[in-house]
């Protein structure tokens, strides 16, 4: 159907944008601008252009040891590993399971008082990137729209996410201490309602650092005791 060739072609499109971002190099590019570097966590912003509007993109980017980019994408992608480390979120249902590496999923948020409490509709795709041995993972997280969960009872916010890892490895693959990963993330988020933009950029600012600390933590602690990396 036109509907799902259009959600398929704007996926493909956010998996080539978020591949060649991944590519650059914000600490050397004078496009980029660093907001916050903590903690091994660093916040870059640069002007970009969405269907004609100047928009400011947001990306953080981080690397942890002893986790690759296929595990670190795991912990992203599946529901039951997400929901364990995600307290963001009230509930998520799965509305459809396009395959095994595409699922669209109805999320609601946990009302942050007074606000409306908010939810969404997403495509959620695992993708694998290249070919090689140790290759290249990437969430990509789309709002759609889906029969299965109109709009109406909460507020409904829309969200473009990219969360992309690369593998670092220095020695022997198969041994643990050698690898990490390296995550560039951006999540572009719509709250829906009236909410100033400046409001939602500084949300954003303190969200980043503290999500990337979480689900980082998460995966070293999912991954103690499996000796052999996962690739």
């Amino acid at each position: 159907n036109e509907y799902k060739s259009y959600l398929s072609s704007n996926m493909d499109e956010l998996v080539s944008k978020y591949s060649k971002l991944s590519l650059e190099n914000p600490e050397s590019d004078s496009s980029w601008s660093c907001n916050y570097d903590k903690e091994g966590i660093k916040l870059f912003s640069k002007s970009d252009t969405k269907d004609g509007q100047a928009v400011n993109l947001l990306v953080a980017i981080t690397e942890v040891e002893g986790v690759t980019a296929a595990e670190m994408t795991q912990v992203f992608f599946r529901q039951d590993l997400k929901l364990k480390w995600d307290e963001s979120i009230e509930k998520s249902t799965e509305l459809e399971k396009v395959d095994e590496q595409t699922i669209i999923y109805h999320q609601v948020q946990k009302r942050i008082w007074p606000a409306a409490q908010r939810d969404f509709v997403y495509k959620s795709q695992l993708v694998k990137i290249g070919e090689s041995d140790i290759p290249d993972w990437m969430v990509c997280n789309l709002s759609c729209d889906h029969d299965g969960a109109p709009s109406g009872k909460y507020c409904r916010a829309t969200i473009e996410i990219a969360f992309h890892c690369s593998n670092i490895v220095n020695g022997d693959k198969a041994d643990r201490k050698n690898v990490k990963c390296k995550i560039f993330y951006s999540a572009t988020i719509n709250p829906g309602g009236w909410v100033p933009a400046k409001a939602v950029a500084a949300a954003s600012s303190k969200e980043y650092p503290k999500f990337l600390k979480k689900i980082s933590q998460f995966a070293k602690d999912h991954v103690k005791g499996n000796d052999v990396p996962t690739f």
